[in-house]
């Protein structure tokens, strides 16, 4: 970054809270958060099993960042309506920190729908914007990328509908394959091109003049944004964020994004409440799905940028329940150390003796499990799932499974089930031993006092 524009973004951090007020959302955005609020309920009994633990750590603070990983985008129909109605009157004026990509025409079609080609091109001019705003959802884009049609949205509104060919500083095929170097900006930002405009590019694929331009557009939007997140606090408002800026991929939380430590800094007081949402993916029917809030960190704004972002992983982290789909996952891997046929009977022993051991730790362990006919039900939900995605095959009492093709990489580059499994698991391990650890090691220094 240069220095011309570190300082301004310095400045604008300085000047943010100043200069940009929390919005509030018109009679018709309460509306709707009142539709949104009783009917997404309706959707959480039909998609998923629910269990909040810790509820009474929402104490619903005056400027309550609530911190939260970020699973599947059904994480805001299950926090949402439960912070909603938990926290009062207060929470109630709950705003959002949504990803930049949900407020750019194409979302519904490009995400939402998988519908024929024909109704996704029809519904692709479609914009969000105006409603999400209305209910206090607000953008945030990544500082250093963004969608390709982000950033052509920008271009034409900064320096015109200018041929493609002369915005970019790489060759146009490989950036929107069959497109042509004098086709004009808007008429790029149609379907035709949607899989290429949804792709991620940093500035580096414009020429320098338009890269700076754009560049710098981008710093004082991003500021602004920061700015109403801090207002939002400073009112006393609660604001939700995801720091990861993205689902989680492989079952870990990724880096918290910068834009998190920034909010901070610039907000008076922000108090964060971490949240952690764990679902147990594999299985039929509806999800077992667990959330869980800690404890109200305060006096955060003074704390360095490591310890913020490494103190929001690991509190997120350590908060994560472990499922069934963990347990049966971690079975599976230490099972098939000695082949690829393995008893059901063993399988069930060791996720029984697992568990028990964690409990025992002071994890976070769904206790549905020992309930006999709860776990007969979780376990033939697991096998069908598991079957049915042909990840293995139960003759009798023996489950045949190819280790390689259990854990391996998939054809598409995803990670599969059994390994995002146990990426959670150990994630939610290091991270709760870690809490032990301390815990103990403060428990010695006061025995010894």
């Amino acid at each position: 970054m240069s220095h011309e524009l570190l300082t301004f973004l310095l400045v604008g951090m300085a000047l943010g809270t100043k200069l940009v007020t929390a919005p509030h959302p018109p009679w018709w955005g309460r509306m709707i958060r009142r539709f949104l609020v009783s009917t997404f309920p309706i959707a959480q009994h039909i998609l998923f099993d629910l269990t909040v633990t810790e509820l009474g750590n929402f104490t619903n603070s005056k400027g309550t960042l609530i911190v939260v990983n970020h699973k599947t985008d059904f994480d805001i129909i299950l926090l949402g309506p439960t912070m909603y109605k938990a926290g009062g009157k207060a929470a109630r004026r709950i705003a959002f920190v949504a990803a930049e990509r949900m407020f750019l025409p194409g979302y519904i079609s490009d995400y939402i729908l998988h519908g024929p080609q024909w109704l996704r091109r029809l519904v692709y001019p479609a914009n969000l914007s105006a409603i999400l705003k209305a209910i206090r959802a607000y953008p945030i884009g990544y500082l250093h990328s963004r969608k390709l049609k982000a950033h052509l949205r920008t271009a034409l509104e900064i320096i015109g509908d200018m041929p493609i060919g002369e915005v970019f500083s790489r060759p146009i095929e490989e950036i929107i394959p069959g497109a042509t170097a004098d086709t004009p900006i808007s008429r790029i930002l149609r379907f035709r091109n949607h899989e290429a405009l949804d792709r991620e590019w940093d500035f580096s694929v414009f020429t320098p003049t338009i890269r700076h331009k754009l560049r710098r557009q981008h710093m004082q939007e991003t500021i602004e944004d920061l700015g109403r997140f801090a207002a939002v606090l400073n009112d006393g408002d609660p604001l939700y964020i995801a720091p990861e800026g993205g689902l989680e991929t492989d079952g870990r939380f990724d880096e918290a994004k910068a834009g998190l430590v920034r909010l901070v800094k610039m907000a008076r007081n922000a108090i964060i409440l971490p949240v952690n949402i764990t679902y147990d993916f594999m299985t039929t029917g509806r999800q077992r799905t667990f959330m869980t809030i800690g404890k109200e960190q305060c006096n955060v704004k003074n704390w360095s940028r490591s310890r913020l972002e490494q103190g929001v992983i690991t509190s997120v982290e350590r908060l994560g329940m472990i499922t069934f789909s963990q347990l049966a996952a971690v079975g599976m891997r230490r099972l098939a150390e000695d082949g690829d046929l393995i008893h059901t009977v063993a399988l069930k022993q060791e996720i029984l003796r697992e568990m028990l051991l964690l409990t025992d730790r002071g994890y976070y362990v769904d206790m549905h499990i020992l309930d006999p006919k709860e776990f007969a039900k979780r376990w033939k939900r697991f096998i069908a799932y598991c079957v049915r995605n042909r990840m293995l095959q139960q003759i009798g009492a023996w489950i045949m499974c190819d280790t390689n093709t259990l854990f391996g990489p998939t054809s598409d580059g995803k990670v599969p089930p059994w390994t995002y499994a146990i990426n959670e698991f150990n994630a939610i391990v290091n991270a709760t031993e870690a809490g032990i650890t301390e815990t103990e090691q403060e428990g010695a220094v006061l025995s010894g006092i």
